[in-house]
């Protein structure tokens, strides 16, 4: 049954490091080798918006988790919201079994919902789908219909905003954010008390289990 909880409390400092390269990561779940040797390593695939080029608000994690102790644990990947067939073609790649996770950002978060739902059609699904405040012109029931069908489990967060205006969340608005959309679609539907452009502190946000969405992506905890 899909669930939609809004987060009252800021988790982290939306300004705040919250993964430190080459160390444990902020929760005692992160940076444990999972259970069993011999399972295809997880593919954990992270999808930056349009300026993350630039910004890297996606890239900065990216780089952290690689550095995290357990990284050998999962094979990791960065693309970009414009690299959808290069993103086809590693999850394609994949022999059967492989865990697939994906998470996106703003229009990396449209672009793997895009996916998602290619996949669906292909009769593959991703074992997880995270976007984190995706943005696109434009999406109708049919569409997340179509994204659900592509994935066993699909976290949508929307960027609530935080204490005080931000820019990105401007920028957001002129893209054109999926916003309470996904409500009744996705399994869980998260209201953070953050910005847009605050990728890392929404994925350091605990969802009502307990868990991070960090410790989820990186399959510390269950989705």
């Amino acid at each position: 049954m899909a669930r939609s909880v809004k987060v009252e409390a800021r988790v982290e400092p939306e300004t705040g490091e919250g993964l430190a390269a080459g160390g444990a990561g902020p929760r005692a779940g992160i940076g444990c080798p999972p259970a069993g040797g011999a399972a295809a390593r997880p593919l954990l695939i992270l999808v930056g918006g349009a300026a993350d080029r630039l910004l890297r608000k996606v890239g900065r994690v990216h780089d952290r988790v690689s550095a995290l102790p357990d990284a050998a644990a999962r094979r990791l990947h960065y693309h970009h919201h414009d690299q959808e067939g290069a993103i086809l073609g590693l999850i394609a790649a994949q022999p059967p079994g492989t865990p697939i996770r994906l998470v996106g950002h703003s229009w990396g978060g449209h672009a793997a919902a895009r996916i998602a739902a290619r996949l669906g059609r292909q009769g593959r699904r991703l074992d997880l789908l995270m976007t984190i405040d995706p943005v696109a012109r434009w999406v109708d029931p049919a569409f997340l219909r179509r994204v659900r069908a592509g994935t066993r489990r699909w976290i949508n967060a929307r960027a609530a905003g935080g204490a005080r205006f931000h820019p990105s969340d401007l920028v957001a608005a002129i893209g054109g954010p999926y916003g309470e959309a996904p409500r009744g679609h996705a399994d869980l539907h998260l209201d953070l008390p953050h910005p847009h452009a605050a990728f890392e502190a929404m994925m350091l946000c605990r969802t009502p289990a307990g868990p991070t969405l960090l410790d989820i992506a990186l399959g510390q905890a269950a989705a």
